[in-house]
């Protein structure tokens, strides 16, 4: 069997030597496909079944950082394979070696993407929130960023 960290499903695809490498990654991207469609589909029945609004739906599928859980663990593994699969072009044919090539720049793309679309500074929207139970000058630093009626509630809080 060719089950591994790298190919968990074990299925190689070919007759040359690196057919567990593509089997990992081809399989690995199926199986992020496989999440990605799932999360859609749940969302895409409660608009139909429940009435949700799409949005709604997509909050409550967590869309798509369902996804995220796969991709992140199987990254890894299909990284290790398409880099295998690029920098020994010898041990399997040549099309091998171009899925590898093209596995490894997705693999590459991935936290790129990441970034651009979630953890840039124009993208992220995550605060400080100040708790005042745990910092006494909370209600005094919210104040300095907030209005003032949100600095007496918080200072209401604190009492």
């Amino acid at each position: 069997s060719g089950a591994s960290a790298v190919n968990p499903i074990g299925i190689g695809i070919g007759d040359h030597a690196q057919k567990y490498f593509l089997g990992a990654v081809v399989f690995n991207l199926g199986i992020v496909v496989v999440f990605f469609a799932l999360n859609y589909a749940i969302a895409w029945a409660q608009v139909a079944w429940l009435s949700v609004p799409w949005e709604t739906a997509i909050f409550y599928v967590r869309a798509p950082g369902l996804v995220y859980i796969p991709m992140v663990w199987l990254l890894t593994g299909t990284s290790i394979a398409a880099s295998n699969l690029a920098f020994f072009p010898s041990r399997a044919p040549a099309w091998v070696a171009i899925i590898g090539v093209l596995a490894l720049a997705l693999c590459v793309s991935l936290p790129v993407a990441m970034w651009f679309l979630l953890l840039r500074k124009s993208k992220f929207q995550a605060t400080t929130v100040l708790d005042p139970k745990i910092n006494w000058d909370a209600a005094a630093m919210v104040k300095a960023y907030n209005s003032d009626s949100d600095a007496a509630l918080l200072a209401d809080i604190a009492m």
